[in-house]
């Protein structure tokens, strides 16, 4: 394994732990929620390269990732706070 490839696997580790920290106070949270986002971001990255992909399946993973976060985001931002469990159980 490549060494930038097993440090972006250490980084992204260190960012989900981060995140998770973060996470166990309201105040930090949404950080929190951003710094683990950032963490599967890079995790996912640096393993595409390993998976030996054509330009055509990275175009399909990009479009899944694309719309995911569209319809991640849609629906994070229109339920109400008291909904969230039940939106997180959706998913």
């Amino acid at each position: 394994m490549n060494v930038a490839i097993t440090l972006a696997y250490l980084l992204a580790a260190v960012l989900f732990i981060l995140g998770l920290k973060q996470l166990s106070s309201p105040k930090g949270a949404r950080n929190g929620n951003f710094t683990a986002a950032a963490g599967m971001l890079i995790a996912i990255s640096a393993t595409i390269p390993l998976l030996h992909f054509t330009v055509a399946g990275i175009a399909i993973i990009g479009i899944g990732v694309v719309i995911g976060a569209i319809v991640g985001t849609v629906g994070a931002r229109s339920v109400k706070m008291t909904a969230i469990p039940q939106m997180v159980a959706l998913f």
